[in-house]
């Protein structure tokens, strides 16, 4: 086999990526990408007869689930208030600051705190609460 970047003929090779390409390169070239690495797929040994196991074959055993916490249901049946748009204008021009302040503060475009003062767009969750934190006001109500 030849190193898919030198042409050097090589018996092994290091499997890396280069530029977003992955390539079969010799040692040599190695260096100029990063290795990839491929994890072994866990395999229990009874389930492989004896004379297709590898040599050096090192079980590996599958990562414990990930425990998830569960949600939060209040969480999800939050809405903005009535008039959310007139609260948050109010509030941006009370603390002395322009669309475009706000929104680097939010780390947003300017078209979006517009539109959202306007009531054009409700704010998703996430923003939602980066206004309430940033700025000092409730924006977000439990709908039952």
């Amino acid at each position: 086999m030849n190193c898919e970047l030198c042409g050097k003929v090589m018996d092994r090779f290091h499997e890396v990526i280069i530029d977003g390409v992955t390539m079969k390169v010799c040692h040599d070239c190695a260096k100029y990408g990063k290795e990839v690495k491929k994890m072994p797929v866990a395999v229990h040994r009874e389930q492989v007869p004896q004379s297709a196991q590898p040599r050096n074959f090192i079980h590996v055993a599958s990562p414990p689930q990930a425990r998830r916490k569960p949600l939060d249901n209040v969480e999800d049946s939050v809405e903005p208030i009535i008039d959310f748009g007139k609260t948050i204008k109010k509030r941006r021009e009370e603390m002395g600051l322009s669309q475009e302040e706000l929104a680097s503060k939010l780390q947003e475009k300017k078209n979006l705190v517009a539109k959202i003062e306007r009531e054009e767009i409700r704010p998703d969750k996430q923003t939602a609460r980066k206004i309430e934190k940033i700025m000092g006001v409730r924006i977000l109500e439990k709908v039952q």
